[in-house]
């Protein structure tokens, strides 16, 4: 009786742990999104200029994101919010690995003067999205994670397959 006493009080709290998150926005239910804007750093090494582009959220309001926006501008950390873009952007938790996706191809192409350096794109991001799905994007994600974890953490082994030592 103990145990299911213990059991029905941890489910509650687990339940009214999710209520309390799905109240915001950015705290990461599978429905729920958040507000971004894209940031973006200049560097300038002997007259070419490197471009990196960043995700700055989630924020659960748009007027949380465009407090931040306004705050990025005076922070000195050598990232701005990209000017020429819609600033504080929704987008839905389940898209975020494809936003990263742009966003590092944007970075790995950061010669390229067209570079847009804002997401609004959706049937752009849902490709992206179909992409990840068809190459089974995700697996391969947490099979790398497996793989590196270890070396760069070797205290971590989730799954106990940690190499052994030598």
């Amino acid at each position: 009786m103990k145990k299911l006493n213990k059991i029905a009080i941890l489910s509650g709290l687990l339940v009214a742990a999710g209520i309390s998150h799905s109240a915001n926005a950015s705290q990461g239910c599978v429905t729920c999104g958040g507000y971004f804007y894209t940031a973006v750093s200049y560097t300038n090494n002997y007259g070419i200029t490197n471009y990196q582009y960043m995700s700055v959220g989630p924020f659960a309001d748009e007027e949380s994101c465009n407090q931040a926006v306004y705050n990025d501008y005076g922070n000195n950390d050598g990232w701005l919010p990209y000017e020429g873009s819609p600033k504080c952007v929704w987008r839905f938790e389940s898209n975020y690995e494809a936003y990263e996706d742009i966003i590092d191809d944007w970075n790995g192409s950061a010669d390229n003067p067209s570079n847009p350096g804002v997401i609004t794109d959706l049937e752009a991001v849902a490709k992206v999205v179909e992409l990840r799905k068809t190459y089974n994007i995700k697996e391969y994600e947490e099979k790398l994670h497996n793989v590196i974890s270890p070396i760069t953490d070797p205290n971590n082994d989730p799954d106990g397959n940690a190499p052994a030592e030598r």
